[in-house]
């Protein structure tokens, strides 16, 4: 897997959209792709608990509940079991302390253990778990083992979650949103 060091996001305003752009940070893998199939546009928003995303279907939210959820990278499955406040949540290690976690769940297709390929289904999206306030949405992170223990804590502010990276664009910001976010998973 590639890696890139020291790259954090700022944002600039691009033709009125906002754009990631690069500065100093943890070293993030390059070759995650958005959980979804290949051409679907969706919205990603960091709201208030940046760097994790919120993510729902573009343009209008419809198709969000029961959308295909494929693995973003390569990787073994470390995680699969049911929380009552984050509901169905998956977490797959890539190696090089990188993993993604996915939360809110529909279902999930993956057991502990299991290998998966990027773009490989892993469930649904969901609105389980009380956390989701009954609002369909893939609550997204990546995180970096930090501690060496083997897997990343997920879920909170102190957690070990660092800036999301798709396509090698990062995702970052107090409150941002970017709209139309088009997955190259394919």
């Amino acid at each position: 897997m590639k890696k890139r060091t020291g790259i954090v996001l700022g944002m600039i305003l691009v033709a009125g959209a906002a754009a990631p752009v690069a500065s100093a940070a943890e070293p993030q893998a390059t070759n995650f792709q958005l959980p979804f199939t290949c051409g679907d546009a969706w919205r990603l928003d960091t709201w208030g608990h940046n760097p994790a995303l919120d993510m729902v279907h573009e343009p209008d939210q419809h198709g969000t509940e029961g959308a295909l959820l494929i693995a973003s990278e390569a990787g073994t499955v470390n995680m699969s079991f049911w929380h009552d406040n984050a509901g169905n949540v998956v977490q797959i290690n890539h190696g090089d302390g990188h993993f993604t976690t996915y939360i809110h769940m529909q279902s999930r297709s993956v057991n502990v253990g299991d290998s998966v390929a990027q773009g490989q289904e892993i469930g649904f999206v969901g609105r389980t778990g009380a956390g989701a306030n009954d609002h369909p949405h893939l609550h997204f992170e990546l995180g970096f083992d930090a501690n060496g223990d083997g897997q990343a804590s997920w879920g909170k502010a102190d957690s070990e979650r660092v800036n999301a990276s798709f396509n090698g664009a990062e995702y970052a910001g107090a409150s941002q949103t970017w709209r139309n976010v088009v997955s190259n998973n394919c």
